[in-house]
């Protein structure tokens, strides 16, 4: 896994205030799963793209005043820091 997108799941779960280091690994985990199912030789941003929501979304610190949950929360994230590539 290149180290740019390490540094990208990294930001991720620092963005969204992920509990701990388990869902940046599981985040690491699951991209590289994917694109080895997926025959490529390695894992790029849209990998990790696909997978943040279902390796961070219940991984969230509790915010209160949050109102939105926190699959629309880990959404807004993911698209800020992506677009911004």
């Amino acid at each position: 896994m290149p180290d740019e997108m390490l540094a990208l799941a990294a930001g991720l779960c620092v963005d969204l205030g992920t509990d701990g280091l388990r869902g940046e690994l599981t985040l690491i985990r699951v991209a590289r799963a994917l694109a080895a199912f997926e025959a490529d030789d390695v894992v790029g941003p849209d990998h990790l793209r696909r997978m943040a929501p279902a390796a961070l979304g219940h991984r969230l610190r509790r915010d209160p005043l949050d109102d939105a949950g926190s699959a629309a929360r880990v959404e807004r994230v993911i698209a800020d820091r992506f677009d911004a590539l």
